[in-house]
């Protein structure tokens, strides 16, 4: 999904419980799915404003320190609800659940990207 796509759900009325964001190269299994944003480059030119209030888990699969950084910024600038993290560094989550389910989701998107 794009976030011109979630712009218009959310102007619809709907709203996704979560989104994800992927950072590097999004599998195609999911590039498509409805609660999915795909960042390959420039994050800082996409309109995040559709990500406000929402809950979002950042999968970092570029192994790109910087791109994920600037992925991170543009999203908290938007003003999202809660935002969850797992990269090479580490992962970061709301409770040590949420950290379990993020390091596992990131190890599977990694093997099937």
């Amino acid at each position: 999904m794009s976030l011109q796509s979630l712009a218009s759900l959310r102007s619809s009325g709907r709203t996704p419980a979560a989104i994800w964001v992927v950072v590097g190269n999004c599998p195609d299994s999911i590039k498509h799915l409805p609660d999915t944003v795909a960042v390959a480059d420039s994050p800082a030119s996409m309109d995040w404003r559709a990500v406000v209030g929402l809950h979002v888990d950042v999968f970092d699969l570029s192994g790109d320190g910087w791109l994920l950084a600037q992925t991170m910024d543009a999203i908290e600038a938007a003003k999202p609800m809660a935002m969850g993290v797992a990269c090479d560094a580490g992962v970061l989550g709301l409770s040590e659940d949420h950290e379990r389910a993020l390091w596992r989701i990131w190890k599977h998107l990694e093997h099937h990207s």
